[in-house]
Order: C-alpha cells, then sequence, then structure tokens
C-alpha cells in the first residue's frame, strides 16, 4: 500500500537510498551521490507532510517520494504546460524490489494526489542518462519540456485535468483497438463517439464517395463540441479536417503481432457475421488484401508521427507501446 511516511520509516528509507545510489552508480547514472537524499531529507518531507512510502504486504518499505507544491526555482527555465501542479521529488525504489511495478504504483498515486488537489499537471526531473527512470515516464505519458541546465537535468510533465481531453482522436493499426477505446472514452467522457468505419463503409463493403464522407465527418465535429472518433483514412481530406479540430490525438502505436493478435480475436467474435456498429454484409474475415493492409501500415504511422510531433507544442499528444500502458493511462482518468 501508498501511505503518508512517519519518522518510523528513515531508517528504511536511509537504507534504501544508500543501495539505489549504488545500483545507479553501477548503471553510470550519477544523478544522486552518498549525501543526497539521506535520512535528513526524508525527515523534512515527514515534517512537511509530503512523504509518500510505499509498504509491502509484509510491512517493508520498498519505495518513496515527496510530493510538493510550490515554486521551483529551476523549473522557471520550462515553458510548462500548466502552472499549478504537482512536482515529484526523491523518487526512488529499492533496488531489491524492481520488476514489480512499484514505481508504476508510486507514479499513478501521485496523478491521483494531483487530481484530488485539483491540480493540472505533474513535473518531474531527471538525470537524462536515467533510461529506466526516463522509459517509466513515458510508459505514464509524460513528455519531455526540455533540459534543465542549471540542474542537469531533463524535465518531464503530465497533465491530469480533463480540459484537453474535448475532441479526441484515435489512430493506429488495424486490430489495436482503436473501436474499444472510442467506445471507453467516450463513456468516461460524456462525449458522443463516432467510428469512422460506420461512415465509411455501406452494405456489403461499398465505401462512400470520398466528398460525402468528408462532409458527414464535418457535420459531426461541428454539431458536437465534445466527441471521440476512431480511425484513420489519412488519405482522405478528413484527416487534416479531423488533426485541426482535436485537441487530444492519440496513437495506438503496438507491434504488428499485437495487432494480428486482436484481429484474430476479433475475427473469431465475428465470424460469419457483421458487427452491431457496421453496416449490413459487412462480415469480418482476415484475406489476404486486409493482412497486407495491417502489416504495411508502417508508411502511415510515420505520416501520423510526423504531424503529431509538429503539433505537440499546442495539443495533448499520447503515444501507447503496449495495451498495459493504456490500461494505466485509462485508469488515471
Amino acid at each position: 500500500m501508498i501511505r503518508l511516511g512517519t519518522h518510523e520509516d528513515l531508517e528504511a528509507l536511509d537504507a534504501i537510498s544508500v543501495r539505489a545510489v549504488k545500483a545507479m552508480h553501477k548503471q553510470n547514472i550519477h544523478q544522486w551521490d552518498t549525501d543526497y537524499p539521506r535520512k535528513r531529507h526524508f525527515a523534512e518531507d515527514v515534517d512537511h507532510g509530503r512523504l509518500f512510502v510505499f509498504e509491502t504486504d509484509e510491512g517493508k518499505i520498498a519505495g518513496a517520494m515527496a510530493l510538493c507544491e510550490g515554486p521551483e526555482q529551476a523549473y522557471e527555465a520550462i515553458d510548462w504546460l500548466r502552472e499549478k501542479s504537482l512536482i515529484v521529488h526523491r523518487f526512488l525504489v529499492d533496488p531489491m524490489r524492481q520488476q514489480e511495478g512499484i514505481g508504476r504504483k508510486l507514479l499513478a498515486h501521485a496523478i491521483k494526489v494531483g487530481q484530488d488537489r485539483g491540480l493540472g499537471s505533474i513535473k518531474i526531473d531527471t538525470y537524462p542518462a536515467n533510461a529506466p527512470m526516463r522509459k517509466l515516464l513515458k510508459h505514464h505519458q509524460f513528455t519531455d519540456r526540455g533540459y534543465i541546465a542549471s540542474i542537469h537535468r531533463i524535465a518531464y510533465e503530465r497533465l491530469i485535468d480533463r480540459s484537453f481531453l474535448k475532441r479526441v482522436i484515435i489512430l493506429g493499426r488495424s486490430g489495436s483497438g482503436k473501436t474499444t477505446l472510442a467506445r471507453t472514452l467516450g463513456e468516461k467522457l460524456s462525449a458522443s463517439v463516432l467510428h469512422l468505419d460506420t461512415v465509411y463503409w455501406l452494405r456489403n463493403w461499398t465505401a462512400i464517395p470520398k466528398d460525402e464522407f468528408q462532409q458527414k465527418v464535418r457535420r459531426f465535429m461541428r454539431e458536437h463540441p465534445r466527441f471521440v472518433m476512431d480511425g484513420n483514412y489519412t488519405n482522405t481530406p478528413t484527416f487534416a479536417d479531423r488533426m485541426r479540430t482535436a485537441d487530444t490525438v492519440i496513437l495506438l502505436d503496438y507491434k504488428l503481432q499485437e495487432a494480428l493478435k486482436g484481429l484474430k480475436r476479433r475475427e473469431e467474435e465475428y465470424k460469419h457475421r457483421y458487427r452491431s456498429d457496421m453496416a449490413t454484409g459487412c462480415i469480418e474475415e482476415i484475406d489476404q488484401k486486409f493482412l497486407e493492409y495491417v502489416t504495411f501500415f508502417d508508411g502511415k504511422r510515420k505520416r501520423i508521427e510526423s504531424l503529431m510531433n509538429a503539433m505537440a507544442h499546442k495539443k495533448l499528444v499520447l503515444r501507447f507501446k503496449t495495451r498495459e500502458a493504456l490500461d494505466d493511462w485509462l485508469n488515471t482518468l
């Protein structure tokens, strides 16, 4: 469990910190030294009510973090997305308990604390060579906000309010679960949902004229101030319209094998029949042509990523490499 730290936890935390620093130095990660963070720093966190510890079922301390509010002088060099934020410091996990998901649980708890306090984002910094921490932050959809030269750190931020989730589009390889995610987000956000496949495909897989397709998509976006929309259709004029209108762009960037598993599950569920959200005659079958489309999606993905990178400074851009990462993000909404 995760709870507020007490003075009784200080000896254990000091020992964990020493082990963590030694482990990092072996990996050539010189983020901390033997003087920081130590017992006196954790004691100050306890006194200010900002220390949170991870306690195992056996009653052992296995990780900790300080959740702070207020101005940080070093952070003034960064163009942050939100002013009112929760700042994470002294984030550590016992090297003897790594690969148990403790870091993920601590970050998820920090997000919940920030949301409960009505804050806009979570901010954190880490050493440039700390690849494991940077991977963890990326998993939780923290974005790189730039380099803090004064402390030689990379700044990261994760938005935690819902103000940005008003016009959401979902992209990704077939079989990645775009339709399922759209339904889930529609329910969580009380937003209208549009599956582009249901617009583009008429009876027996007959495609709608492209000009009519564009008109219907534009009308939907115009008439629904809050929406979730799934589907790629990057070769239609609606793609630019959707990217321009959206405030949140989600890319389900799973590996090919994971997408093929999703397609296989979908085919087994709807074998020889059509989904309730599709037109009559649109039977779920995986043929050679469709497999080629799924396999060679990387060309489309590169174009999508290029556009996402170009608009990252003004829209919320989320890339999920695994279903686990997506589930962790959904659990924080």
